[in-house]
C-alpha cells in the first residue's frame, strides 16, 4: 500500500494527475542566491543573497494495460503524457502536492522527457519543475508638478549668460522678468551693460544687451 501520494493538478483541480507509480526518491532543491566574489589581497568572499526558486525532478513510468501496476493508473500512458505536454506548452501553473513531505506549491514544467522501450507499452518519463512566483515590482510615484517658487511665470533661463536684442516696448524690468523670473533683477542687466545703457529707464530697439548668468 502506498503511503505517499504525489498529485499534479491545474486550473483548481479541473485537471489532475495522481502519479500511479511513485518515483523511488523525491528531492527538492531550495536555492539561495548568494554571490561569491574574489577580492584582491583578501581572497574569496560570499555575499548574502535572497531566496531562489525551489526545484524538483520526478522520474518514474506510466504503466500500460499489460503491466501488473496498471490497477493504480487512472489514464492510459499516452493520456498522461499528452496532458503533461499541454501544461508545459501552455505554461500552465501546476500545483504539486507530496503528502508525506508537506509539499504543496505552485510550479512550472521546465522540461519533459519521455521514452518507451521496444516491445513495452509503458512510458517512462522525467519531469523537471521549478517554483512559480509572481513578480511584484514596486511602483515609483513621480511628481510631475513644476515648482513655481511663488512665480507666476517660469523663468526662461535658456538665454541667461547670452544676449538679448531690444525690441519696441522692451524695458529692463520686463527683460529681467523674462530671463530671471523676477523684474527686480534688472540691475544685473544694467550693471553688465553700462557701456550701452546710460539711464536704466531708457533702452532703444536694436540694442544688443548682455544677459549675465
Amino acid at each position: 500500500m502506498k503511503n505517499r501520494k504525489i498529485e499534479l493538478s491545474a486550473d483548481n483541480r479541473k485537471e489532475v494527475i495522481v502519479l500511479p507509480i511513485n518515483p523511488t526518491t523525491v528531492e527538492f532543491t531550495e536555492a539561495q542566491l548568494n554571490q561569491k566574489i574574489t577580492l584582491l589581497n583578501i581572497g574569496e568572499a560570499n555575499l548574502k543573497g535572497n531566496r531562489g526558486l525551489t526545484g524538483t525532478s520526478l522520474s518514474s513510468f506510466f504503466p500500460s494495460k499489460k503491466s501488473p501496476f496498471y490497477k493504480h493508473a487512472k489514464k492510459k500512458p499516452k493520456e498522461y503524457v499528452e496532458l503533461l505536454k499541454k501544461w508545459k506548452t501552455n505554461n500552465t501553473v501546476v500545483r504539486v502536492i507530496v503528502t508525506d513531505m508537506g509539499v504543496n506549491m505552485a510550479m512550472l514544467i521546465d522540461n519533459l522527457t519521455f521514452s518507451m522501450n521496444e516491445g513495452d507499452e509503458d512510458i517512462y518519463y522525467k519531469i523537471d519543475l521549478s517554483e512559480y512566483r509572481t513578480l511584484n515590482v514596486p511602483s515609483v510615484k513621480i511628481d510631475t508638478k513644476v515648482k513655481s517658487n511663488g512665480l507666476t511665470e517660469r523663468p526662461n533661463t535658456a538665454g541667461a549668460g547670452n544676449t538679448h536684442t531690444v525690441v519696441r516696448g522692451d524695458t529692463l524690468w520686463a527683460i529681467a522678468k523674462k530671463y530671471y523670473g523676477n523684474g527686480s533683477q534688472y540691475t544685473k542687466i544694467y550693471n553688465a551693460n553700462t557701456d550701452k545703457i546710460k539711464n536704466p529707464n531708457l533702452i532703444y530697439p536694436g540694442q544688443v544687451l548682455t544677459i549675465p548668468g
